[in-house]
């Protein structure tokens, strides 16, 4: 009879200790879940750094409303529109004008520029691994191969 106990008592242990390795991971699969399954596709945000004084950004607009914004962006005379995408199928608008070097983060693909500068001024993107691209100030949108904009760390307006 003792003989059952002890095994009765070492099954019971390995049990509770199974099961508080188990359990620890099983409520952190839910977890997991919802934030990859109930928010959707996890994104980046990409960004551009220095924003000037004036200069801003609209996050979150969709696929479908990519190339309007960009118009609408770039309507007034002055204007640089960049538009990035964000991972989640929604893209980020930045709004610039501002003649300098920035720095760029998470530029990873769906880049689509609008340059409505005056003078002639050139939005050129680039990286240490990537050739300069440019977009000029002549109304039309320019969208550039994701191969290029994965090594894009820089952009120049003017």
């Amino acid at each position: 009879m003792r003989l059952k106990a002890i095994k009765t008592r070492a099954a019971a242990v390995a049990v509770t200790m199974v099961a508080a390795v188990l359990v620890p991971l099983a409520a952190q699969a839910p977890a997991q879940a919802a934030s990859n399954g109930a928010a959707g596709t996890a994104g980046w945000t990409p960004g551009i750094y220095p924003l000037f004084s004036g200069e801003w950004v609209k996050r979150d607009v969709s696929g479908a409303q990519r190339e309007s914004e960009l118009i609408t962006c770039s309507l007034a005379s002055g204007i640089a529109c960049v538009a990035i995408g964000q991972g989640d199928g929604k893209h980020s608008i930045f709004h610039l004008f501002k003649c300098d070097t920035r720095s760029l983060s998470n530029f990873i693909d769906a880049l689509s520029v609008r340059n409505n500068q005056t003078g002639g001024a050139t939005v050129r993107f680039w990286g240490p691994s990537t050739p300069t691209y440019p977009a000029y100030a002549d109304g039309n949108i320019y969208n550039f191969p994701d191969q290029a904009t994965y090594g894009f760390d820089r952009l120049d307006i003017c």
